[in-house]
């Protein structure tokens, strides 16, 4: 189960690799599929409109629930009682499917299950770069983490004070991203130079941030090729496409090709979304950050500095930041050394295995 389209991301490669390695059916759900109609668009914009609009409020909320046990379990409260539409709709899902077991790539996922299913086992997995204690409110069975985001004193405390059983799998991605790729004949597939650098230029699949401002800034580095992927915002893509037309500026709407496109950057300027920021990793390549959305974003930015494979950027200071980036690497070369801790090629095949290794309840009946 996901929540939208970083954690259906996470879901879709986990239940791919059940489909390709297992004889076991795999059903992935989006919660937000099952609000209802009027409300899910509201949601979204609410949503996206606060991050944009209100950060700081945002910001305030994320807190609360990240530093209060009584403001989380309100909230984990309020969520169960508010879903009862999604829980209805789920129930008629789990009796079509009638499930063995549970993964879920969100935390609303065990918050909106129907109480006649929650004595299946469950497995959940973080999909950002930080433990958000409201993980914790609804325990799973087992909880599957990132990469070096918790020590073993940490991990061992989580695990006693809570039943839980923890596993550092990392954050599970398409496999495509971990097949090498030649930078060479990616770049041939993709019809681009062979010897200029590449950077891509990205704000996720809606295209935000201050893509505008950054090309503008880097529009005289005839040098590199530029590469920007405005995602599914289709008046950004026009409006870009008409302003830029020179040989080093190559502006892409939505692609499916992601991994060839990062096999063939230099570099990736984005914003610090979890699947994003994975993709890169498995990538190993280096990554500008801007406008981290408070939370989980920021989360992500500081966890990527603090294992030195990215450095924060802004439309004033990129240019001269990616013209000592560049001269940085011809003189020091790759990034690759600082990425091998990070790597987490198995992380689908390590969250199947403790999926399928929890036994199932032989005495338990799911009363419908």
């Amino acid at each position: 189960m996901g929540f939208g389209t970083g954690h259906n991301a996470a879901a879709h490669a986990i239940q791919s690799h059940l489909h390709t390695s297992t004889q076991v059916e795999a059903v992935t759900q989006d919660i937000l599929e099952l609000i209802p109609g009027t409300l899910h668009p509201l949601l979204q914009s609410g949503y996206h409109g606060m991050l944009s609009k209100f950060p700081s409020i945002y910001h305030v909320l994320y807190d609360w629930t990240h530093q209060s046990r009584v403001v989380r379990y309100v909230s984990s409260e309020l969520i169960e009682k508010i879903g009862w539409t999604v829980r209805k709709k789920m129930m008629e899902i789990f009796t079509k499917v009638n499930p063995t077991r549970i993964i879920t790539t969100h935390p609303f996922g065990l918050m909106v299950c129907p109480s006649a299913y929650q004595c299946l086992p469950t497995v959940a997995v973080v999909t950002d770069y930080e433990l958000h204690p409201i993980w914790l409110t609804k325990t799973p069975n087992v909880l599957c983490t990132p990469k070096k985001l918790i020590s073993p004193m940490q991990t061992d405390q989580i695990q006693w004070q809570t039943g839980i059983t923890l596993h550092e799998t990392g954050i599970p991605i398409r496999a495509t991203f971990y097949q090498p790729i030649d930078k060479k004949s990616a770049r041939e597939k993709l019809g681009l130079k062979p010897n200029p650098p590449v950077v891509l230029i990205m704000g996720g699949g809606t295209g935000m941030g201050p893509l505008e401002q950054l090309v503008s800034e880097l529009r005289p580095l005839i040098d590199v090729q530029f590469i920007v992927l405005t995602g599914n915002n289709i008046n950004l893509y026009h409006r870009l496409k008409s302003k830029y037309t020179y040989d080093h500026i190559q502006i892409e709407g939505f692609r499916s090709d992601m991994e060839y496109w990062m096999a063939a950057a230099d570099l990736l300027v984005t914003k610090p979304g979890g699947i994003t920021v994975s993709e890169a990793i498995a990538k190993q390549l280096p990554m500008f950050l801007f406008e981290a959305f408070p939370g989980q974003e920021e989360a992500n930015q500081q966890y990527l500095i603090k294992n030195r494979v990215a450095f924060l950027t802004r439309p004033a200071t990129i240019r001269v930041q990616i013209e000592k980036f560049f001269s940085y690497t011809r003189k020091n070369g790759k990034f690759e050394d600082r990425f091998q801790a990070l790597l987490s090629q198995d992380a689908t095949t390590q969250i199947v295995e403790q999926t399928l290794q929890l036994p199932i309840p032989k005495e338990t009946t799911i009363q419908v």
